[in-house]
This record gives structure tokens, sequence and C-alpha cells, in this order.
């Protein structure tokens, strides 16, 4: 049985792709052998542009096989598509993992958290949440106070967010001290 595209002209041009993490891998490993139309094409999909978007850089004749090519290699997939809503405990999940940046931002960096925080509380998707975590870690990064915690903590919220939505309320992310765990920032030395 040959599986159909995932594209035609009509269909594919307001669709959004993202890269799957096999794609973002090739994208610094090179190991699929991809020729550079293929690569160029992986490199722009962003999860924001449209395939529109992209026939604006590649003729529709062109995309169309690629993106058929890199959704097969499972390099690529259809993004949520818009209005989608997240259910209620992947929205408990991002307010858990938003509660364990602010509170270290807070924290760590004083008054510099003001920005930091507005970015995660704005955060609406995981997209923005992960977008937030990486201005999150630099911040931290650059404070004296932040950068003894920063790299556990931030490995700490990244596995939180890799376990399935029904072990998070077991498992919430723990503030994490430059002695190891422990139960609130409070506890932090100044």
């Amino acid at each position: 049985m040959i599986a159909e595209p995932i594209s035609s002209p009509s269909s594919l041009a307001e669709r959004i792709f993202v890269k799957t993490d096999k794609g973002r891998a090739e994208i610094l490993a090179r190991s699929a052998s991809l020729n550079a139309r293929q690569r160029s094409v992986l490199i722009m999909v962003d999860g924001r542009k449209s395939c529109r978007a992209l026939m604006g850089v590649m003729p529709a004749d062109s995309l169309l096989p690629i993106v058929d090519e890199l959704a097969a290699l499972e390099l690529i997939a259809l993004a949520r598509p818009p209005g989608t809503s997240v259910s209620p405990l992947d929205l408990q999940t991002m307010a858990q993992a938003k509660a364990m940046m602010i509170g270290s931002a807070e924290i760590c960096l004083g008054l510099l958290a003001a920005e930091v925080v507005r970015q995660v509380e704005q955060a609406a998707d995981e997209e923005q949440l992960l977008r937030a975590l990486g201005h999150w870690h630099m911040a931290m990064q650059a404070s004296k106070r932040g950068r003894v915690i920063a790299p556990a903590q931030l490995e700490s919220i990244k596995s939180f967010l890799r376990q399935p939505v029904c072990a998070h309320t077991e498992n919430a992310p723990i503030l994490v001290g430059p002695s190891g765990p422990v139960n609130s920032p409070r506890h932090w030395p100044a």
C-alpha cells in the first residue's frame, strides 16, 4: 500500500510544519544525507511560517515533494492546528514549570527578574514556554546567585516537561539550591 502524500498545492499552502526531535538532530549532525534543497527547507521550517510563505522562497512544484520527503523521514510534522486548545493537565504542567522559573528568577535576579518573569508569564504554549526557558536560563547564568543553581534547575524543568502528563502531579519540579534540592527559595543562602 502506497502512503498518500500529505501535501497537495491546495491543502499545503496554509499548513504549518515543525521540526521533530529527529529533524533538530539532523540540523546538527547532517546524518540523513539530505541534498541542499531538502536541508534548506528543513532549516526554514520553524513552526510559524506556513508553506505559502515557504513558496515565496521556493516554487511549489519543488517545495511539495521536499515537504513530503521530510515528513516521510520524520524530520518534520504538522504543527498543532491554530485554535487547538491545550488540555487542563497541560496547563497545570505549564503552570508548575512557570512557577519554578519565576520563583528562582525573583530570588536570584532581584529587580532584573521583571523581564524574565513577564516573558514566562506570557508564554501561552509549549513553544513560547521553551523560548522563555532559554531566556530564563541565560539570565540565570549571567547572575552571580543564579549561575550556581541554573544548570540543575534547567535539567529539573526539562525533565519535568518530558514526563508523561499523568506523572506530573507526583513529580512536580523541585527547587534546587546550591547544596541540592530544597523545599522553597527561602532556604537558599543569601
